[in-house]
């Protein structure tokens, strides 16, 4: 016993030996500044510089900082690296250091992406972070606290990678960027309140919203949010990112009394977005004299904002011309709430007339007229609207698109509608944010969908594989989630499809046909929406002993075991090799980039 005592404190002490070197904060005798950073993907890659702070008059008044200018030739993932076997210093992530902090200074709003690396070059797939405000320092935050570190073969973090600029929408110009004070913290296991701010509400018309609690509308005035009933909740007004934000702490049930009643017979649905880490039930009430109150469950998703949109329906014997009250209840006296957004509306959002659809490629309805751009393709073949090849499934179309991939083209070759025109202005919202299309492939690789506005703001596409072949599906896209632009920025009026996103390349030109893209509802969240947002697709599965197996997205860690529990392989990314795998029945345990863990069974024949 003795000997083992003592031979656990020494792999304890090896174990916790090494410590990643920071803050990096670029000063004299500090981290950062004498370190040997390489730039990457960035045209002539010009080198990293530490600079005097050219902005000491907000949150930083570090002496230097780091200067990283983004090339407008460069790749969108253009970035700057630490050096192996230096630098930061081989460390392992835990508790104790997974919150990761950044202070950016950008003139332009677009992703920051970090990620680690080990020598034997495992990687994890880097987190993202958008800054929220320009031309001046703002400090991003990043929850590594559930990734896993490398395999032991695989050696230890030991460097660090930063994406200043992570722009898939491609620059216009050079972007300088400053980045300074990089952290790391104690995480405490999973955040316990959110990293940002709740999604901005869609642009509406004054007249179709009432609002309680939203700096995107005008507020009704003299609401009491800390009406006095003899609850424990403890509210607070807080900032995050500068957005004001309600939190009920210690909740268990919390009023809001409003200075005057409310008439909202004449709107349709009641907005909230809600976040919480620890809560499992959450009742939202609308309350008229009598008082009479009813009900409507919250779906809690632990750890994530969530938006919900309630037919005022759902509120059955409220007097919705007299409303005089919410209430929220649900908790223990323990959880904590974060709560934004609340207000009333009807109709739609407003921009322009857009979404010009079904895009069906019909005579007479829309996308066979508008004006398709073929980019990144070699070549650049230009779309074609042809006869449908095969009306014999689901789709029975006249006509549909045909895009041919070329093997010499990028991965991600696409093709987008034309700004001004095609598609329309428009806002995303709880009527149009689930986006369905039908796609005819003759091979498994993702197709991604995505929106743009003409001031060149663009969302990161979402990706969905096909999951058969030679054959019509329709495959769906959760957009809910997904912000607009940025007043300055314009309304979405372009859609870009990537018909064959295939980072492992292709060994032939591959023809994809596609059709019938809708834009459908989402009023409050579906168990259908929440699948689609969380599964992680395998194909094929079963599959062939030697053969690769394809993820429908990246996996941070994926390990194989057999059912005796032995670890056989562990990866990363979009795939992994079966090489070593025998026929047989495996499990399979998935870490997800948003940090979930999803096990699945895995067939080798």
């Amino acid at each position: 016993m003795r000997v083992l005592i003592i031979l656990q404190l020494i792999l304890m002490a090896t174990a916790t030996s090494f410590a990643q070197n920071a803050p990096i904060n670029f000063e004299a005798g500090g981290n950062g500044a004498n370190w040997t950073w390489a730039v990457f993907e960035n045209a002539t890659n010009p080198p990293l510089e530490i600079i005097a702070n050219p902005d000491p008059s907000g949150i930083n008044t570090s002496a230097t900082v780091a200067k990283f200018t983004a090339l407008a030739g460069g790749n969108p993932w253009a970035g700057t690296e630490s050096m192996h076997g230096a630098d930061l210093g081989a460390f392992v992530l835990s508790p104790s250091n997974s919150i990761i902090k950044i202070m950016v200074w950008k003139s332009v709003i677009s992703d920051v992406g970090i990620k680690f690396a080990s020598p034997a070059g495992w990687a994890q797939v880097e987190i993202k972070r958008p800054n929220t405000v320009v031309n001046q320092w703002e400090e991003l935050t990043f929850d590594f606290s559930s990734y896993l570190n490398p395999p032991a073969d695989q050696g230890q973090l030991d460097q660090i990678i930063v994406f200043p600029d992570f722009n898939l929408a491609g620059r216009g110009q050079d972007n300088i960027i400053y980045f300074d004070n990089i952290t790391f913290g104690a995480s405490g296991g999973n955040p316990t309140s959110p990293l940002g701010p709740a999604p901005t509400p869609p642009a509406r018309n004054a007249a179709d919203v009432i609002s309680v609690f939203s700096e995107a509308y005008a507020q009704v005035p003299g609401t009491d949010f800390n009406h006095g009933w003899g609850q424990s909740t403890i509210v607070a007004t807080i900032e995050i990112q500068g957005n004001q934000t309600l939190r009920y702490a210690n909740f268990n049930y919390q009023g809001t009394q409003f200075a005057d009643a409310l008439g909202v017979s004449a709107m349709e649905n009641l907005h909230v977005d809600m976040w919480t880490a620890d809560a499992t039930t959450v009742n939202i009430f609308c309350i008229s004299p009598g008082p009479v109150e009813t009900a409507f469950s919250l779906p809690v998703t632990p750890g994530q904002w969530g938006s919900y949109d309630i037919p005022l329906t759902a509120f059955a014997n409220v007097d919705l011309t007299n409303v005089i009250q919410f209430k929220f209840d649900g908790g223990d006296g323990t959880p904590t709430i974060y709560l934004d957004n609340l207000y009333f509306y009807k109709g739609s959002s407003t921009g322009g007339d857009g979404p010009n659809a079904p895009i069906n490629f019909e005579p007479g309805g829309f996308g066979a007229t508008w004006t398709w751009a073929v980019f990144e393709n070699a070549t650049n073949p230009p779309l074609e609207i042809i006869a449908n090849p095969d009306p014999s499934g689901i789709n029975t179309s006249a006509t549909v698109a045909k895009f041919t991939a070329l093997a010499g083209g990028n991965p991600w070759a696409g093709t987008e509608s034309l700004h001004g025109a095609d598609l329309g202005a428009f806002v995303l919202g709880p009527t149009n944010s689930i986006i369905k299309i039908m796609v005819w492939k003759s091979v498994i690789s993702d197709v991604g969908i995505k929106f743009a506005s003409p001031a060149g703001w663009a969302q990161v596409e979402i990706k969905r594989p096909n999951t058969v072949v030679n054959q019509w599906e329709e495959l769906t896209f959760d957009f809910s989630s997904y912000l607009n632009p940025p007043a300055d920025q314009g309304q979405l009026d372009q859609i870009i499809v990537f018909p064959d996103f295939n980072l492992a390349g292709r060994g032939q030109d591959n023809i994809i046909y596609f059709d019938n893209i809708t834009f459908n509802s989402n009023i409050v969240n579906t168990d259908e929406a929440e699948a689609l947002r969380n599964m992680v697709r395998v194909y094929p599965n079963p599959v062939a002993s030697g053969e690769r197996i394809q993820f429908s997205r990246e996996v941070t860690q994926i390990e194989v075991f057999d059912l005796a529990g032995k670890r056989i392989v562990a990866g990363s990314g979009y795939s992994l090799h079966t090489a070593v795998l025998k026929p047989g029945v495996y499990v399979m345990k998935m870490l997800t980039q948003d940090g979930s863990i999803q096990t699945q069974k895995l067939v080798v024949q």
